[in-house]
């Protein structure tokens, strides 16, 4: 039960895993504001009560010391329904991340994102990323999501805090959408037409934060697979389902692509061979 995605409903998949089989969760379900998937209806009457219990059931799945990263944002409708589902969840925060996907910072906008004129509203810039563990004191790994000091006060740095170069991060991140606003990626290519894909170094970020170097990474929102290609190259092992059929298929299909370019890089690395016109394929 490791490196496969499977076609099914989460709950039903679930129901024939083994409680304590995996090591870390990073997933996003629908937020209930009607987004057009292909076969799910983004709009559940019981929807919190849906949630907790899938949620409830993920962390029975997870083992002792795994982690749990859960993708939420809030709407216009319901601006505290990510409360009210944490809140009912059996494991506790034990961080809350903030997932700028797009910042004002001195006068511009950094980032990309979904951008749109409202005379109400200002777009949202930003998601939740709610850090849950067994019992809320899990140990994480300052040194792998750390990040390195600015070159000109790098050395002073180092001696001041005695590290090995990095600064331990904060709960706020600043990682752009990989799908939109860049004309060297492909939408079609990544998302497969799936309507919320988030970016794959979101879910590296959330690997490092654990600290884990292998196990099995769970996602029961598996769209198109973004989390199992990040899990790929953070050398993890990946499980997990879609309720989309098409989105199964797709996600397999680029799974695929993903590690043929990992061996390919290996290669080219290992004995310095032009294989740039492979990888690009």
């Amino acid at each position: 039960m490791k490196n496969n995605i499977v076609y099914g409903d989460c709950l039903e998949v679930m129901s024939n895993v083994k409680d304590k089989t995996f090591d870390i969760v990073v997933s996003s379900p629908p937020y209930n504001i009607n987004r057009k998937y292909n076969t799910y209806n983004d709009n559940k009457i019981n929807f919190i009560d849906w949630q907790v219990e899938v949620w409830n059931t993920v962390c029975k799945k997870l083992k002792s010391r795994g982690h749990l990263f859960l993708n939420l944002q809030p709407s216009r409708k319901n601006p505290l329904w990510c409360y009210d589902l944490i809140s009912r969840l059996d494991w506790k925060i034990q961080n809350t991340i903030i997932w700028n996907k797009q910042i004002e910072i001195d006068n511009h906008i950094r980032g990309q994102g979904t951008s749109f004129r409202s005379e109400k509203y200002l777009p949202n810039g930003w998601e939740f990323v709610f850090h849950l563990t067994k019992n809320g004191n899990t140990k994480i790994s300052q040194e792998k999501s750390g990040v390195g000091y600015q070159p000109k006060y790098a050395q002073q740095n180092k001696k001041r805090y005695n590290s090995k170069g990095t600064r331990p991060t904060v709960n706020t991140w600043h990682i752009p959408y990989e799908t939109i606003g860049n004309g060297k990626i492909s939408n079609k290519k990544i998302k497969g037409g799936h309507p919320a894909v988030f970016p794959k170094n979101l879910v590296k970020k959330c690997i490092q934060l654990s600290g884990l170097e292998k196990g099995i990474l769970f996602d029961c929102f598996a769209g198109t697979g973004t989390s199992f290609i990040a899990a790929q190259e953070m050398g993890l092992d990946y499980y997990g389902c879609d309720i989309d059929k098409q989105y199964v298929e797709f996600a397999k299909k680029r799974i695929k692509t993903s590690a043929i370019k990992m061996n390919l890089k290996y290669i080219k690395k290992r004995y310095g061979l032009k294989l740039d016109y492979l990888m690009d394929q």
